[in-house]
């Protein structure tokens, strides 16, 4: 029961993180702070997890995701009503929580020092993401279950994710591994050089696909049948509960957290397909991403670090994926490879090996004129010649 088990990991932190809000002082950051110091610690010292046994209870697999909205709204509620000040308690939230706990949640916020906000920000990065992102992400890849695919949409919606969930399900897994792959980041570029390309090219691409799908169907860019737009509302309407739970102070939250997922899913991309070369022409094979086996890694994100499998056959349930222990893995556990990306010369020295291996041992023979051209443009002497040695071999 504990494989079903694990994967309810993020949504019960998503409670506690909710709860810790109320509590103030540093309660409104240990939670979180816990969660990811635990991802990465223990990626270190569990073992990997190749079991392929299949799931026999689908719904309990689907519940885990389908938790992840009302997890996320809790969250943002809470969130909001943190941002207020005084006796600010539009939907008596706070009245509520100081009943069933006993606890003076009003003072307990008004006395909480700014620093511990700043730690709550940084802590909340991954969480939030997990919450919103992730499942909303699993979510998302179901486009033949309207429920699940609307519920992912709304999801990440809160989140402002609104051209994810279209570019990455019907752009990006079509364009991985080439140069019209936001995702893919070339080799040579550090995280901080490739975000702001990605995320620009994430909107255009989403609108490419949308428009093109509203022309087949005979409708208008400006018509309710635009995805776009309805997410757009939903995000909207978002930011404006959080400006009447607490003001301007209640929007900068709410902005902040966007932000910080959206930068922490262009991160986890980054990792997840950093350098790889594909032709465009080519089909999509487990060899075009790096792979991910611990077993920390694959709980908190739903197994998508079971990434080749995944890339391989986008349609896949998550309880489905297998773990492809023959295929390109990361350097290490997921969260420290997020964490390592930030320091650009520590992912150049973990990273550049791994790109070697992979052009000697997975890159096909017609991808070798496109990997050297990539190596060369990297700048890093460390590649330059590298798939000659390999063409040698």
């Amino acid at each position: 029961m504990f494989r079903y088990l694990r994967f309810y990991i993020t949504p019960i932190a998503g409670l506690a993180i909710s709860l810790g809000l109320f509590y103030g002082g540093m309660w409104v950051w240990m939670p979180a702070f816990i969660y990811v110091a635990g991802a990465a610690v223990l990626d270190q010292f569990l073992k990997k997890d190749l079991n392929d046994e299949p799931y026999g209870i689908e719904f309990l697999m689907d519940l885990a995701l389908y938790l992840s909205l009302p997890t996320a709204i809790l969250m943002f509620l809470s969130l909001f009503w943190a941002a207020g000040s005084g006796t600010q308690d539009p939907l008596a939230l706070g009245i509520f929580m100081q009943s069933i706990t006993g606890h003076d949640v009003f003072s307990a916020r008004d006395s909480t020092a700014w620093y511990h906000y700043v730690l709550m920000f940084i802590s909340l990065i991954l969480p939030a993401t997990g919450i919103g992102g992730l499942a909303g992400h699993e979510l998302t890849h179901r486009t033949g279950k309207p429920f699940d695919l609307w519920l992912g949409r709304i999801t990440m919606a809160l989140n402002w994710g609104i051209a994810f969930p279209i570019e990455h399900v019907y752009g990006h897994h079509s364009y991985v591994g080439t140069t019209k792959d936001p995702a893919t980041a070339a080799r040579g570029d550090s995280v901080y050089q490739h975000l702001p390309k990605a995320m620009y090219r994430t909107i255009v691409n989403a609108w490419e696909i949308e428009t093109k799908r509203l022309d087949k169907i005979d409708s208008s860019i400006l018509s309710w049948n635009n995805v776009l737009l309805r997410m757009a509302v939903i995000s909207t309407s978002t930011t404006f509960l959080a400006y009447y739970c607490a003001g301007l102070t209640g929007v900068a939250f709410h902005l902040l957290v966007c932000f910080s997922t959206k930068f922490a899913l262009e991160v986890l991309n980054y990792v997840e397909h950093y350098g790889l070369i594909r032709e465009p022409d080519q089909p999509v094979q487990p060899r075009h991403s790096w792979n991910c086996n611990h077993i920390v890694s694959t709980v908190f994100t739903y197994n998508l670090t079971r990434h080749s499998h995944h890339h391989a056959d986008a349609q896949a349930p998550y309880q489905d994926l297998k773990a492809y222990p023959d295929q390109p893995e990361m350097p290490n556990g997921l969260a420290s490879c997020l964490l390592t990306s930030l320091i650009p010369g520590v992912w150049r020295k973990i990273i550049t090996p791994k790109l070697v291996e992979w052009d000697a041992m997975y890159a096909a023979k017609s991808e070798y004129d496109l990997i050297a051209e990539a190596n060369n443009q990297s700048h890093w002497p460390e590649l330059q010649g590298n798939i000659t040695k390999s063409i040698a071999k």
